[in-house]
C-alpha cells in the first residue's frame, strides 16, 4: 500500500476507504495488498473526476456501471434507466464544468487588468523617482 500511496498522493487511509466502498479491489496475497496499473489509473481517474465535483458515490456509479458494460448485448430496461441517469450526471457535471470555466475566465480577466495596472503604476513611480 505505501507504493500506491506514494505514486498517487493519496493517504493510506482514503486507498482502504476506497476499497471499503467498492471502488477498488486490489489483489491480496499474504495480508499484502498488490495494486495493479489498473488500480493506479482508477485511483488517478477518482482524484480528477473528484476535483471536478463528482462524489464518491457518483464516481462509484460510473465505474460500476463502466466495468460491467457489456456492448453487445441488449440493454434491460433497468439497464437503459440507469444509462440515462448516467448520461443526464455527465451533462450536469458538464454545465457545471462550463460555468466553472466562465468564472475562472472572468477572474483571469480581473487579475490581468489589476497587473497592467501595478505594472504601470510601479513604472510611472520608477520614472518620478529618477527625475526627483
Amino acid at each position: 500500500m505505501s507504493e500506491a500511496s506514494s505514486s498517487t498522493g493519496l493517504s493510506k487511509d482514503t486507498i482502504r476507504y476506497y476499497e471499503k466502498i467498492g471502488l477498488l479491489h486490489p489483489k491480496i496475497k499474504k495480508a499484502h495488498r498488490e495494486y495493479s496499473e489498473t488500480d493506479l489509473d482508477i485511483m488517478d481517474a477518482i482524484m480528477k473526476l473528484k476535483q471536478t465535483g463528482f462524489s464518491l458515490n457518483e464516481i462509484k456509479t460510473l465505474l460500476d456501471w463502466s466495468k460491467d458494460a457489456d456492448h453487445e448485448r441488449q440493454l434491460t430496461k433497468e439497464e437503459i434507466k440507469n444509462l440515462k441517469q448516467i448520461k443526464s450526471l455527465f451533462q450536469n457535471k458538464y454545465r457545471q464544468m462550463l460555468e466553472q470555466e466562465k468564472q475562472i475566465k472572468e477572474i483571469k480577466h480581473v487579475l490581468k487588468r489589476a497587473d497592467y495596472k501595478i505594472d504601470y503604476l510601479l513604472e510611472k513611480n520608477k520614472q518620478e523617482s529618477v527625475s526627483l
